[in-house]
């Protein structure tokens, strides 16, 4: 939460630290110590002080608070400091987080540090001043916030005291500080709740004593279950308001389209509310975030729903805010106006490099991490982050001594080999496929051009998968894989062949669910005639939602290389102007993830905090067996928890936010899905892999790497996915740069 700062983060840090030791030597203070320029409200301005010791009446919590942007992005929040120093005192200060010196909102008001410095002249530097209120039992100081919820639709909000999510506050603790600072809350009237922020803070045996004192004691994750309006995404957009179930209807870069459940697949659309609470960590999030598209929960969401009802398949403008959203009446003509110029870019071309060789993940990663990451513009970005997951400097293999693998005691990154992208073009350009070149290059000109209908893309889009799977590879490249299958992978029966387009990990364009993977039978022969199909796989539960028959590694190839237009493929580069025509598909080949063991989980790790403003770490999604993180069956929900790093001797703390469901209709978990050794073993490989990622790449990153895992002002994040083995094994199945918060 916002007014905790950690060690020295950047050098940002490093600055405004010794700005607060600068200010807490000035003698210009009051009797408790507290500056008078920031105190006192100055003779004749009228402005409110930064310090308060008492919250009387809602509009003064209102003028002391800001719009929240913590773990759950509702209400508001203002910020407390208790002075426990004098055990005959125990005073409680509240930050006014609207305070301003010469028109900016110093540090003082935003951090619980240079709060302390300012108002009680305090001489720890930060890193005591961290260890003695949040990281000992034995604390000089306690800080939390007061954040409003308003639950359940309540028009009054439940006053929530809560600390930060690594703080060690026992449970005596817990109770003195929350009664002392409750106390200095007279809001008439008011509901007030103790929320552990993490799962070190309990209350198991002075839950009486909270009750006796006025206070209810809730759950994160039931209090973002009564939340009615999440904003996962800000932002505004123009269109057309569409009630929808899941996946019921074809939808445009003009609609805002109202589910129940989130559908596993959704194309470019003017922004998404959804009934069901959403993954942060969701592929539809995700590419809200990277498109700059609203997106919100509203859990009454629906026809029946006052607020949107009236505008159901009218022209609207569509703002979402941190604290409530907009509906208002616009016009046809305004739409297609904001439409155009959306799309009124230049195209953006993609340059790669051709390339004969099939390389291991090995050989990619055989040079330098940085060179690994260069192998992208040769073998598509999935296929050399792959190598670079590999090299010694980053997981490694188990045999590097030193390596994360070697410490595990297992491979953490799959074997196999990246196809380059030349491979895709050499299937376009045979002989043989004179038919897939006309409809691909007439598809290219008229989705450039702008001139296709919903129905015609569709039509368009089939006919062209329906060449590439048609299609003949060339001999000699079909014999290369064949040969490097037996190379890398000997003995492997079953494989997983994956996409890796040149147009995915690019600047505004990730990629993710985009395009698809398929699974192959290496002994499995191809049809006489070389043709495949794609079949729809009905199976819940499992990571391939289309099958290609036969499940030969032929027709995984051109199945692979089918996906690369796919609609929502094609939606989302025309919405970030890639040219089309420069586009190419590139292929990572693995062993299937279930070879040495059954999936037991899957989990996606994105190294921020996503959807706040003031909260650093990292935020985690698992669910159960083989159901995807990523693209979740409907009416299933993921555990999502936040990881707050430590540094030095600071502990990492884990707040699960909600816990997972993993079958649609049945009871959610009251558990974790995995022991917290794994969760922190998965925190573990992802602040490696972003170190090392920070190190590989200068623009990454303008600090000290070793900082990176807690600097919330980073300007992109490293996304992960990983599989959990019934073995116990961990295999981090690929990572991306995400640019998205």
């Amino acid at each position: 939460m916002l007014g905790f700062l950690s060690a020295r983060p950047s050098s940002r840090a490093d600055r405004e630290l010794a700005a607060a030791e600068a200010l807490s030597q000035s003698p210009t203070t009051t009797m408790a110590g507290v500056p008078r320029s920031a105190a006192v409200a100055r003779s004749g301005t009228g402005m409110p002080p930064l310090v308060h010791r008492e919250i009387r009446t809602a509009v003064e919590f209102e003028a002391l608070s800001i719009t929240a942007g913590d773990l759950i992005a509702n209400g508001r929040v203002a910020k407390f400091l208790v002075d426990l120093r004098d055990p005959g005192l125990r005073e409680v200060y509240f930050v006014n987080g609207n305070f301003t010196e010469n028109g900016t909102v110093p540090d003082a008001a935003k951090y619980h540090f240079f709060f302390a410095k300012a108002a009680l002249g305090i001489p720890e530097r930060l890193e005591e001043f961290n260890r003695v209120t949040y990281f000992s039992p034995a604390k000089r100081y306690a800080a939390g916030v007061v954040h409003t919820y308003f639950l359940d639709g309540a028009g009054d909000p439940v006053y929530a005291l809560q600390f930060y999510p690594q703080d060690v506050l026992n449970e005596r603790g817990v109770v003195d500080v929350i009664t002392l600072v409750r106390q200095k809350i007279t809001i008439g009237g008011a509901r007030f709740a103790f929320v552990p922020s993490g799962t070190q803070q309990t209350v198991a045996t002075v839950g009486e004593d909270l009750t006796a004192a006025g206070i209810e004691t809730l759950t994160l994750d039931g209090v973002l279950g009564s939340v009615r309006y999440v904003p996962l995404n800000a932002g505004e957009a123009w269109g057309y308001l569409r009630f929808l179930s899941v996946g019921d209807a074809e939808l445009t870069p003009a609609d805002i389209p109202v589910f129940d459940q989130l559908p596993l697949d959704l194309s470019v659309v003017a922004g998404v509310i959804t009934k069901a609470v959403q993954d942060s960590n969701s592929h539809v999030n995700l590419k809200s975030k990277e498109r700059g598209t609203p997106n919100m929960v509203l859990r009454d969401a629906g026809p029946d729903n006052a607020r949107l009802a009236p505008w159901r398949d009218k022209p609207v403008h569509f703002v979402v805010r941190t604290d409530d959203f907009l509906l208002e009446a616009s016009t046809d003509e305004q739409v297609a106006t904001r439409l155009a110029e959306r799309n009124n870019k230049p195209w953006i071309p993609l340059v790669w490099e051709p390339e004969r060789l099939l390389r291991s993940y090995d050989e990619i990663g055989a040079g330098s991490a940085a060179s690994a990451l260069g192998f992208a513009k040769k073998y598509g970005s999935k296929a050399a982050n792959i190598g670079f997951l590999a090299h010694r400097a980053v997981l490694g293999r188990v045999e590097d001594a030193g390596s994360a693998s070697a410490r595990f005691g297992y491979d953490l990154v799959p074997d196999g080999f990246g196809i380059p992208l030349s491979f895709y073009r050499n299937l376009v350009d045979h002989p043989a496929n004179a038919a897939l070149r006309v409809e691909l290059d007439a598809f290219i000109q008229a989705e450039m051009a702008g001139t296709l209908s919903s129905a015609q893309r569709a039509q368009r889009v089939y006919e062209v998968q329906t060449c590439f799977l048609d299609a003949t590879i060339p001999p000699e490249d079909l014999a290369a894989v064949k040969a490097k299958l037996a190379e890398v992978l000997p003995g492997v029966k079953k494989i997983k062949i994956r996409s890796s387009a040149n147009a995915e990990d690019v600047p505004n364009l990730d990629g993710a669910g985009l395009h698809d993977s398929f699974a192959a039978t290496v002994s499995k022969q191809d049809n006489a005639d070389g043709s495949c199909a794609f079949e729809v796989d009905d199976e819940q539960g499992g990571e391939v939602k289309r099958k290609v028959s036969p499940k030969s590694v032929g027709c995984a190839i051109k199945g692979v290389y089918a996906s690369l237009w796919n609609q929502r493929a094609v939606d989302e580069r025309t919405f970030a102007r890639i040219d089309h025509a420069t586009v190419a598909m590139g292929l990572s080949v693995v062993a299937a993830y279930d070879t040495e063991s059954e999936v037991t989980a899957n989990a996606v790790i994105v190294t921020r905090v996503l959807n706040t403003a003031g909260v650093y770490g990292y935020t985690l999604s698992v669910q159960e067996r083989n159901n995807l993180v990523t693209n979740p069956d409907p009416g299933t929900q993921t555990e999502v928890t936040i990881a707050a790093l430590g540094l030095g001797d600071e502990p990492t703390s884990l707040t699960i936010t909600r816990y997972a469901q993993p079958i649609a209709d049945q009871p959610q978990r009251v558990e974790p899905v995995l022991p917290r050794a794994d969760m922190l073993r998965l925190v573990d490989i992802a602040a490696t892999v972003e170190r090392a990622y920070c190190a590989a790449k200068s623009t990454y990153y303008e600090g000290d790497c070793r900082y990176v895992v807690v600097d919330n002002e980073k300007p992109t994040s490293v996304d992960m996915e990983l599989k959990i083995l019934a073995n116990g094994q961990f295999l981090c199945k690929q990572v991306r740069e995400f640019g998205g918060k």
